[in-house]
């Protein structure tokens, strides 16, 4: 299913003015240099084709072109035609702080490939080639008197593609050579015909496939996402790819496919260790746009420009469609007021096929994360019920919603102050989006991993109680409870009486009765730093002592009469303290302490606002 979809996204962007895919036969490559050829074939100059890269340092990166299909090596020598490196278009390399290497077997490969399939083409093109390879010299290149200003630059490494002086576009992009490229290609012999899955036809069927790169943390020359490099993966006798036959032409098409959807930053996110990329069964661009916002609604600042811009981490980033920008935004404003986010979003296909498809690293393979095939319509219903369970109050100085990638932060430890998402469980981002995507229970394990973490640092952050919150309300409704759903609220709940919630909001309320009695002064460690952990797991070894501290507190407190009256009401609805709080108690607990902090500092109006005079 998932090559299928591919391989049809393949098709469809061939027909699509402007998409840049490569066609049949070839492929992208980033090339750093043209050598400028005369018709006889002697180096006339050579042409930078670099581009300005992206980021911070602006540094010079190849340029990606669309090439003849590029060779998958894996050893020995194998030439590409008409664009390789220096190792092969040359015939030297040299690594820094070695001498130069001459490399006659790959130069030779790549003449003989050469003089194969342009032997008998009549173009000038053609015969540039031919004419550079028999009269070159790898022993003598590094000495060539145009290659001594570049020289440092060529044997960096990069592809290299020929020019033909005084004429527009390069020697491939010539129909002659176009012609013969297409001539050796089908001339090829097979020797592995078989039924392709993808297609349905018998079709010449390759051993391995082409590589995927983009997928973060996999190697940076590609990996396979279809793979049979052991013999304990093979049946039948077959060899390699043959175990699951899949013809050149799917192969190549839905390789294409893919990495196109990962060099796009329209169809490309990260969570956690996982690429994620997704498209529509037919061109939705706006609808691309929304659900890419959707996924990661922090990603992109809202602005009247489409043009890149750079972000807070000094990284070029493509800008969406400031149409999509805006309607998300308030579709999620209105989702946090319990408003269903799919009635938000209009003027759009609902009824479209969406495909998403998560990929993570596994040595030189890809692993599949997670495969959803949706209707948009349903994908809003799905990921608004997330935000509409993640909906909480927030301080101030919080803006927004959280994306899948922070919350899965979120459960990393912090490093100088930060969060280190490489330290954060690379199984958690993919189970995560399943659960968004499909609506099921959220992993177990995010929000055992959240109590952990408040645990270790003594401290709730909005995007850990958003979640501990999110997980139980999705737990209470998908089980059926609906009136234990209605009691996890966006902001404090007073009327709820369940034990753990109200020992949370004790708790919050005698740590703000100690801040006040400090009067500003700062604190060496307050009853949270000291205490927040064993008062979520083990209550009745912690509040009582709590609770004679306050004492001390609420008599050097300027408003300590209101404080008391506060602990008053909270205690009154307790009917003793556990000894134990479970795991559902212990995220109820923490509920209620977030709840409870955030309340004592929200605006009141000057009716329900308590005075000074009156609370002592």
């Amino acid at each position: 299913m998932i090559l299928q979809a591919l391989y049809q996204l393949y098709g469809r962007l061939l027909e699509e003015p402007g998409s840049e895919i490569s066609p049949p036969n070839y492929s992208k490559a980033g090339v750093s240099y043209a050598l400028n050829l005369s018709e006889t074939g002697e180096l006339l100059d050579v042409l930078d084709l670099r581009e300005q890269g992206k980021g911070k340092s602006k540094r010079l990166v190849p340029r990606d072109m669309d090439v003849p299909r590029q060779v998958k090596r894996t050893s020995g020598v194998s030439a590409n035609f008409m664009c390789d490196n220096s190792g092969y278009v040359l015939g030297v390399v040299q690594k820094k702080g070695r001498p130069v290497e001459v490399t006659d077997e790959k130069f030779n490969d790549m003449r003989t490939r050469h003089e194969e399939i342009l032997g008998n083409v009549d173009d000038p093109g053609a015969r540039a080639i031919l004419g550079f390879f028999s009269s070159w010299d790898p022993k003598h290149a590094e000495e060539h008197p145009v290659l001594v200003s570049v020289w440092d630059e060529l044997m960096r490494g990069g592809n290299l593609i020929f020019k033909l002086d005084g004429t527009q576009g390069f020697i491939h992009q010539r129909p002659a050579i176009h012609k013969a490229w297409e001539r050796a290609i089908s001339g090829t012999s097979h020797e592995n015909i078989g039924h392709c899955l993808v297609t349905g036809e018998h079709a010449p069927v390759p051993l391995i496939h082409d590589s995927v790169k983009g997928v973060a943390g996999a190697q940076g020359t590609g990996a396979a996402l279809v793979s049979f490099n052991l013999d304990a993966f093979t049946s039948y006798g077959k060899q390699q790819n043959t175990n699951a036959p899949v013809s050149e032409e799917a192969a190549f098409g839905y390789v294409t496919a893919l990495n196109y959807l990962l060099r796009s930053d329209r169809h490309r996110l990260r969570i956690g260790d996982t690429t994620t990329v997704f498209w529509a069964e037919k061109p939705a661009h706006l609808e691309e746009d929304i659900l890419a916002e959707l996924l990661d609604p922090t990603a992109y600042v809202d602005t009247e420009s489409k043009a890149e811009s750079s972000t807070k981490d000094g990284e070029t980033k493509f800008r969406r469609d400031l149409q999509a920008t805006r309607m998300v935004r308030d579709a999620l404003d209105r989702a946090a007021q319990g408003k269903p986010l799919e009635e938000s979003i209009v003027g759009v296909d609902k009824d479209v096929q969406f495909y998403i498809l998560g990929l993570s690293p596994n040595n030189a393979r890809i692993s599949v994360r997670y495969w959803h095939v949706d209707t948009f319509g349903n994908l809003l219903k799905k990921i608004g019920q997330h935000y509409s369970d993640m909906a909480i109050v927030l301080p101030p100085w919080e803006t927004g919603s959280f994306a899948i990638w922070m919350i899965v932060n979120s459960i990393a430890p912090l490093i100088e102050g930060k969060r280190d998402g490489k330290r954060a469980s690379p199984l958690l981002g993919g189970a995560l989006t399943r659960a968004v995507l499909m609506g099921t229970y959220y992993p177990q394990g995010m929000y055992t991993a959240l109590l952990a973490r408040i645990r270790a640092e003594q401290e709730v952050s909005p995007v850990q109680a958003a979640m501990i919150k999110a997980c139980l309300a999705r737990s209470a409704r998908i089980s059926g409870a609906k009136e234990k759903e209605g009691n996890y609220t966006v902001s404090l709940n007073e009327e709820w009486t369940d034990t753990a919630y109200l020992l949370g909001r004790l708790f919050a309320t005698l740590e703000k009765v100690q801040q006040d009695a400090a009067s500003g002064a700062k604190l060496n460690a307050t009853i949270r730093d000291r205490y927040f952990g064993a008062a979520s797991a083990t209550p009745r070894s912690v509040f009582p002592v709590l609770l004679r501290l306050a004492q001390h507190h609420i008599a050097k407190a300027e408003y300590g009469g209101i404080a008391d009256r506060q602990i008053e009401a909270i205690v009154g609805k307790l009917d003793s303290f556990p000894a134990h709080l479970n795991l559902e108690e212990q995220g109820n607990f923490v509920l209620g302490y977030y709840h409870q902090r955030q309340d004592f500092y929200r605006k009141r109006s000057a009716e329900t606002q308590e005075t000074p005079e009156e609370g002592q």
